[in-house]
């Protein structure tokens, strides 16, 4: 079996993240370009004089100073090789276009299995049902709450902190087809061309994936789901909108670079007496009991516990601002909050992090993020409970916040990569702990900054398996998705967001990236905002240096998506 793909597009030059998604595709084993269907323009297509003059602005910025390198044209003919051209003249009906008999009956010659659509506008009629899996084409916004376009555009205007995309198979309703694959990425507020080159690029790779489910057997993978969408359609802005979307984008600039000189990060542990369970019900009785404030420049973060000698021992991520690196250390906290000096368990020349904690067969084992060796490596507890010692590399991929699981006679790897850290999810498994580990044929299985990075212990509930993510939508760590998975095995991948938790009130309230579970006690981190002179130095001299073009522009920068 195999796919035979139709392109609609207006010529051989294609924007880059359109040849991206044409190679993301040729990469399918079974997939091969059938016809390559060119539209024709006439009369009657082209934007009213009146409505160009309107915004002209727009669009001469978003061809020049504005234009994201994503949307910029080549030349694809290499990639389409040897694929048959068919130039079409549609007529225009209602604001929409329609196929004539004669050119459907040139394209159904070439017998496409999908037509993906890169070209033409909104496009209606017959040539919706002449491929077996319909025509699909990507509407770059959430579709329940923009419609019309551009991408990002009013986002950044209505101060949205997610831009959407989907993969649809078109009906007659406009951005309202049956939506095959979803995501949602973090707006640049103070970027129009850095939000929609991330949303095309990272997008490119959905008819790809599609493609192997049907490969693989899955024939409802191409029937999606209806879209019941009643978002109003939104259109080019005018010039006067135009204006005041750039002083928008100057202000969200300045704010950006002014709150990183103002006020820092700090993060620390807490301690919820109650299994990690409890936090799946509706309105959850919570109290967190603090740690004692990290010492200045310094904080803790990603704990993750284990018991040892009759107590609770904690694993977390020990953060020196100045040296702009971590190390994996150990406490154990009193019911009194008195806390003797911690313990340091591992430490490397590079950054280190998230050390998730598995116990098998009797051990103990940890499984730190260590992304810049490029490998996740498992080590085990010494038995004198004094540091992590290597036992093998699970991976020789970088994967940021690597989470375990044993579920269903497999063992599973959850985790996320640059430079999306917050928003694609791959997944691995393997039937031994020790590996090797195999690619989820879906990678990465979802792209969503609300909910896909690992944020602790996955677990169960009355049958139910549940993964915590992080939110990193309007700020780094802001807090815990909890995540029903409806499908996980070798070619399926599924969940669904249920709710979202924390940060817990108290005095670390801005933010909440770690959930773990330890028996009946759940540990957690918790984030607020404090003034360092010190480390203000340090941003500005970065800052000053990145502006000057020096290396060293980003030390003291944790590598996160912000």
């Amino acid at each position: 079996m195999g796919l035979r793909i139709g392109l609609l597009c207006e010529s051989t030059h294609l924007q880059r993240w359109q040849i991206a998604c044409l190679r993301h595709l040729l990469a399918v084993s079974g997939v091969t370009i059938a016809v390559v269907v060119l539209r024709q323009p006439q009369e009657g297509q082209v934007l009213k004089p009146k409505r160009r003059w309107a915004t002209a602005l727009y669009r001469r910025w978003r061809d020049g100073a504005g234009q994201a390198d994503a949307m910029k044209s080549e030349d694809a003919s290499a990639l389409l090789g040897q694929a048959p051209l068919v130039n079409c003249r549609t007529e225009l009906k209602k604001g929409a276009e329609h196929f004539t008999a004669p050119d459907l009956e040139k394209i159904r010659a070439y017998s496409p299995d999908i037509l993906l659509r890169f070209g033409f506008n909104i496009i209606k009629g017959g040539v919706l049902e002449l491929p077996r899996y319909g025509v699909w084409s990507f509407h770059h916004g959430d579709e329940m709450h923009y419609r019309g376009g551009p991408p990002g555009l009013w986002e950044i205007m209505d101060g949205e902190p997610v831009t959407g995309a989907v993969l649809q198979r078109l009906t007659e309703k406009l951005d309202g087809g049956r939506i095959l694959r979803k995501g949602a990425f973090k707006t640049i507020d103070h970027s129009l061309p850095e939000t929609v080159g991330t949303v095309l690029m990272h997008s490119a790779h959905w008819p790809a994936q599609v493609c192997r489910e049907l490969l693989a057997g899955n024939t409802t993978a191409a029937e999606g789901r209806t879209s019941t969408t009643e978002a109003p359609i939104h259109r080019y802005p005018g010039n006067m909108d135009f204006l005041r979307f750039r002083w928008k984008m100057v202000v969200n600039k300045m704010r950006f670079h002014r709150a990183e000189l103002k006020t820092h990060e700090e993060w620390n542990i807490g301690v919820l007496p109650h299994p990690i369970s409890v936090l799946v019900q509706d309105d959850p009785q919570v109290n967190v009991r603090w740690l004692p404030p990290p010492a200045d420049g310094q904080y803790r973060a990603d704990p993750f516990g284990y018991q040892a000698d009759g107590r609770l021992n904690v694993l977390y991520e020990k953060f020196d601002q100045e040296a702009g690196k971590a190390s994996i250390a150990r406490l154990r906290p009193k019911r009194d909050g008195d806390l003797k000096r911690s313990r340091t368990m591992m430490e490397t020349a590079g950054h280190l992090s998230y050390p998730f904690v598995i116990e098998h067969e009797g051990r103990i084992h940890v499984v730190p993020e260590q992304a810049s060796t490029g490998h996740v490596e498992l080590y085990t507890l010494s038995v004198e409970n004094e540091a992590l010692v290597p036992e093998c590399v699970l991976l020789e991929e970088p994967l940021v916040d690597p989470t375990l699981l044993p579920y269903q006679g497999r063992w599973w790897l959850f985790g996320t990569k640059a430079p999306l850290t917050g928003t694609e999810l791959f997944v691995y498994f393997s039937d031994r702990l020790e590996g090797p580990y195999t690619a989820h044929p879906q990678n990465p299985v979802k792209s969503d900054i609300r909910s896909a990075r690992p944020a602790g212990t996955p677990f169960t509930v009355d049958g139910e398996l549940w993964r915590p993510g992080q939110d990193c939508s309007r700020t780094y760590g802001g807090r815990v998705a909890l995540n029903r998975v409806t499908e996980l095995s070798p070619e399926r991948f599924a969940e669904e967001t249920v709710k979202f938790i924390g940060p817990f009130k108290g005095s670390w309230d801005k933010g909440m990236h770690t959930i773990s579970a330890v028996g009946d006690v759940t540990l957690v981190d918790g984030k607020r905002f404090i003034t360092d002179e010190r480390q203000r130095s340090r941003v500005r001299q970065r800052k000053l240096g990145k502006l000057m073009g020096r290396p060293d522009g980003d030390k003291n920068k944790r590598k996160v998506e912000r």
